[in-house]
């Protein structure tokens, strides 16, 4: 059993695609060496396993609504004349072609385990690729129809997964021991619907994550000086209202206009990597352990104060904006919209964060004790929850970077329907626990 071999090959059927495309073919199949088990290892004493592998498998995503492949109408009311009345409207034009959406993976990894198992671990290394992606594409008004279900383009997956677990010390009563996680993936559209071309009406961009911000950005805020004060009036000359402390964008193109054309994008709420430690300490009865999670390089959306204060404060308030006697503030200064002050381009910051998760503490009681009283097994515990949290902008604002509501939602003035309206706080708690067996 030191070479081991799984294949198959699945046949699977969806009802809810289009005519002569609901079945297809899915192949898998996994290859595995225990090297650890061939004779010319056996002199290294110090491998306990080493298991290279190599895995290929193709799996489905046929998750459309029922009937959607067929052109079904939508259920409206509406007022005819006085009398409420229900109509019927083309909601999605119909696909003859809609079919399978296939994701197929490569994996080549490698298990290990070091000195007697004190050091084991696995390094994954992985790239999937999607095919014929099954997504909404909106359609102009006027064609009489909002949406159609197409397959459109293909989309990649690569990255790296390594956990590793090592017992570092291990004296008598006394052991320390260490479990590490670290996953990185980067994700990236490489077709759509005409081949490697953009799509800026849904904000798909080849190269990129499907999900992403794409909007003004920003060049920190117009100050009351003499280049400043030049540059606004070529800004105001073309109709705009800017004033010294209000959001300075930057203008991509240098036509002294602020446009669409000026819209870049700003970043993604997928992280750029994962990773996780856990440390667990024994001594005779008692064990202390301890989680740490970190998520790097998304970007959170949302962020601009709600409020600056005042009688009935809305949200979060700031009090380091700009003002003439504080034109270093982070913030631009209050208005009442007599200027232009476009505050979408300061929603976008960096939601990296590093959360404490757990301390946990607890005693079991020795078996000498327990028999007396005919318990089998007794444990104290005691636990914090999200004692502590470290972060650069969002954590700073007093935001919950890992509250993922809406992330990427915006209501028609720019402004998050998630992310700060709808952020909750972290919840941080104290638990004891008493668990017993009879």
């Amino acid at each position: 059993d030191r070479y081991l071999l799984t294949a198959s090959v699945r046949l699977d059927g969806a009802s809810v695609l289009a005519q002569g495309h609901k079945w297809d073919y899915f192949p898998s199949f996994a290859l595995a060496w225990k090297m650890h088990e061939e004779g010319f290892l056996s002199p290294v004493s110090w491998i306990t396993e080493l298991k290279p592998r190599f895995g290929y498998g193709v799996v489905g995503n046929s998750s459309v609504n029922p009937y959607t492949t067929t052109g079904p109408l939508s259920r409206n009311p509406y007022v005819f004349g006085s009398v409420p009345a229900i109509g019927y409207l083309p909601q999605l034009v119909r696909n003859p072609l809609l079919r399978w959406e296939r994701t197929a993976q490569t994996n080549i990894g490698v298990d290990f385990g070091m000195f007697q198992q004190r050091l084991s671990g696995s390094l994954e290394v992985y790239e999937s690729t999607t095919s014929n992606l099954i997504m909404e594409k909106t359609l102009p008004g006027v064609s009489g129809y909002v949406q159609k279900l197409e397959n459109i383009g293909v989309t990649r997956n690569r990255g790296v997964e390594i956990t590793v677990s090592s017992v570092n010390i291990e004296r008598g009563d006394f052991s320390w021991s260490t479990d590490i996680i670290f996953d990185s993936n980067k994700e990236e559209i490489v077709e759509l619907l005409n081949g490697p071309v953009d799509m800026l009406a849904q904000r798909w961009f080849i190269g990129e994550p499907l999900q992403v911000y794409y909007q003004y950005d920003n060049d920190g805020i117009w100050q009351n000086t003499s280049t400043d004060l030049e540059e606004m009036a070529k800004f105001n000359a073309n109709g705009h209202r800017f004033f010294p402390g209000t959001i300075k964008v930057a203008d991509q193109n240098g036509d002294y206009r602020i446009t669409a054309d000026d819209q870049v994008i700003r970043g993604s709420n997928r992280p750029k990597w994962t990773g996780g430690i856990t440390n667990t300490f024994r001594y005779r009865n008692w064990s202390l352990s301890s989680f740490i999670y970190a998520r790097v390089g998304q970007t959170y959306f949302g962020g601009y104060p709600n409020s600056y204060g005042g009688v009935w404060p809305n949200g979060r308030v700031e009090d380091d904006v700009w003002s003439w006697e504080n034109p270093g503030g982070q913030w631009p200064m209050p208005n009442l919209g007599n200027v232009e002050n476009i505050t979408a381009a300061m929603q976008y910051h960096d939601g990296s964060f590093c959360a404490v998760r757990n301390i946990s503490l607890s005693y079991d009681f020795s078996n000498t004790l327990l028999d007396r009283v005919k318990i089998s097994d007794l444990q104290l515990n005691f636990q914090v929850l999200n004692p502590f949290i470290f972060g650069s902008d969002i954590v700073q604002m007093g935001l919950n970077p890992d509250d993922e509501t809406n992330w990427d939602r915006a209501s028609s003035n720019t402004n998050p329907l998630g992310g700060t309206n709808n952020n909750t706080i972290l919840t941080q708690s104290f638990v004891f626990g008493l668990r017993a067996s009879f």
